[in-house]
């Protein structure tokens, strides 16, 4: 047994556990290799920090590695309460920030190799400390649209992970009702479509589902 250290930062309210010490380097060449390495390795590590008591339900942490290579600074593989995740944009800007502030890359351009491809960060300083941090992701594609899921039809796209997406009515009132929604249609579509990457594999499934409703329009029909 040997103590594991942990800062913890947080994008606009989403928080961010980033491991600083007490856990082996991750084997692999490749963040994905890496990523598979703390599956099968480091999991009782992920779930000591991310369940309760030390976490909750919307916890979500990374552990630091190497890049895959030199055109890099800092590789991360992402983790939360349901395993982990091939991409984070609150994470990346929290790891920049922290990489920043402790030393470990100069900055503003900060580059990161994450499980779906390789991200230009860019930090904004005010007096010594970040203030902001930008990134260019990674190339975003739909995967399908009109997919039948829970009794509604959906678009599928990819920016580093798959979401779909509907109009829905958005307000707080139907919050229960969205999260339900949400859930059936991320169970729906993963037992009946196949939801790949077409260049990697592993990059696959639906990771959310995104409501939308536009600016001023009237009320939709609930249909539940």
């Amino acid at each position: 047994m040997r103590p594991i250290t942990t800062v913890d930062y947080h994008t606009g309210g989403e928080p961010f556990r980033i491991v600083t010490g007490g856990v082996p380097p991750l084997a692999g060449r490749t963040i994905l290799e890496k990523r598979r390495f703390a599956q099968e390795h480091l999991d009782r590590v992920r779930r000591l920090l991310v369940f309760e008591p030390r976490g909750h339900a919307d916890m979500y942490g990374c552990f630091v590695t190497e890049p895959e290579d030199r055109g890099a600074d800092l590789g991360v593989v992402f983790f939360h309460n349901a395993g982990y995740s091939t991409a984070c944009g609150h994470g990346t800007i929290a790891l920049v920030t922290w990489a920043i502030e402790h030393g470990l890359v100069e900055g503003p351009e900060v580059v990161v190799d994450v499980p779906s491809g390789r991200l230009q960060t860019h930090a904004h300083s005010e007096n010594g400390r970040v203030a902001s941090v930008s990134f260019r992701n990674v190339p975003a594609f739909v995967h399908a649209r009109d997919l039948p899921a829970a009794g509604r039809e959906v678009d599928v796209a990819y920016g580093g992970a798959f979401y779909a997406s509907l109009e829905e009515q958005v307000e707080l009132a139907e919050l229960p009702r969205l999260i339900e929604l949400g859930r059936a249609i991320k169970a729906d579509l993963e037992a009946t479509q196949a939801i790949v990457h077409p260049d990697e594999p592993e990059l696959r499934d639906v990771y959310g589902v995104i409501f939308w409703q536009e600016e001023g329009a009237q009320p939709l029909t609930s249909g539940t």
